[in-house]
């Protein structure tokens, strides 16, 4: 079976800053559209064992509109990004 590549790209994203910086994302930009996050629907973590990869925590959320998106924040760079195909 091959491995399809996931793919994202860059957006803005509105977070809730509490106990640490970009807790969890509140709204984004996509496509022109401001999307606002009614609900985090899953949270996970990808780190590396390799020093000076970068970290990522992914949200799996749901926008007022119905929609499901996923979504990735670099910790290192502190970078937020949307997954478009995979």
């Amino acid at each position: 079976m091959k491995r399809r590549k996931m793919v994202f790209a860059i957006v803005d994203v509105k977070t809730y800053d509490g106990a640490k910086k970009a807790e969890r994302p509140i709204r984004f930009q996509f496509q022109g559209k401001t999307h606002a996050v009614v609900e985090i629907l899953d949270r996970w973590y990808e780190g590396s064992p390799v020093a000076g990869r970068p970290n990522y925590t992914y949200f799996k959320v749901l926008t007022s509109e119905g929609e499901i998106y996923i979504l990735r924040y670099n910790q290192r760079y502190e970078v937020w990004s949307v997954l478009i195909s995979s």
